[in-house]
């Protein structure tokens, strides 16, 4: 926990630079530049370090990026009646951020995302299966009818995973089920229902969207959030 609250601490005392570095970064993506090569230069310009890069590369983007991502947004109660598929992995990742202290980014088009790099994997721990529970609450709450979560297969212990979600699912008395897939962005785009990520890659794929773990998180305004959203 000390670590990740160093993390938190240092983007802090040069948030004056790395905004300065966002809006630089704005501006030539607005131009068409490639985002690497953008990224390399104004990091480069401002001497930033990996952890800098990284929030850079992941929350800032085109003016026009980040308009589409806010149109296709759904607001907390557009969520009452309708299916939802939840990027498993996705949310747990960010919550488990949450809890753990890792930095957290309120980007600029309004998505929460954790950049502390675990993405692409999850390690289950003693929290997990009340993140889970958390999770399916909140979309009870919100009134879904109906919830499908979607797994990586080749993750380890996403079978178990998926097994207590299912689990947990039927304890809460919410419709829905968990499921293993080799390809996720796939699977959650499969029924064009309302996809529940934070990930780029599915958010551009999807017709609508739900940041839920973003819900949660905000609801808190923790302090090792921190916000380019009006940058």
């Amino acid at each position: 926990m000390v670590g990740f609250m160093d993390d938190v601490e240092w983007v802090r005392s040069v948030w004056d630079k790395l905004l300065r570095a966002a809006e630089d970064l704005r501006y030539l993506l607005d131009r068409e530049y490639k985002r690497e090569s953008a990224v390399d230069f104004v990091a480069n310009r401002y001497v930033l370090d990996r952890m800098a890069r990284s929030i850079l590369y992941r929350c800032v983007s085109s003016s026009e990026w980040a308009r589409k991502v806010r149109e296709k947004a759904m607001d907390p109660s557009g969520l009452k009646g309708v299916k939802v598929a939840v990027d498993g992995f996705n949310v747990l990742n960010t919550l488990q951020s949450f809890k753990d202290g890792r930095l957290l980014v309120l980007c600029d088009d309004g998505v929460v995302r954790d950049v502390s790099e675990v993405h692409g994997d999850f390690k289950p721990t003693g929290a997990t299966e009340g993140l889970i529970r958390l999770i399916v609450k909140t979309l009870k709450e919100l009134k879904a009818e109906e919830a499908i979560f979607y797994y990586e297969s080749q993750i380890s212990r996403s079978g178990e995973i998926s097994a207590l979600t299912r689990k947990i699912l039927e304890e809460e008395g919410m419709k829905g089920s968990a499921e293993t897939e080799k390809s996720v962005d796939s699977a959650l785009l499969r029924d064009r229902c309302v996809v529940v990520s934070s990930d780029s890659v599915v958010i551009h794929r999807a017709d609508r969207f739900f940041d839920l773990a973003g819900y949660i998180i905000l609801k808190e305004r923790p302090y090792n959030l921190v916000s380019l959203k009006n940058v």
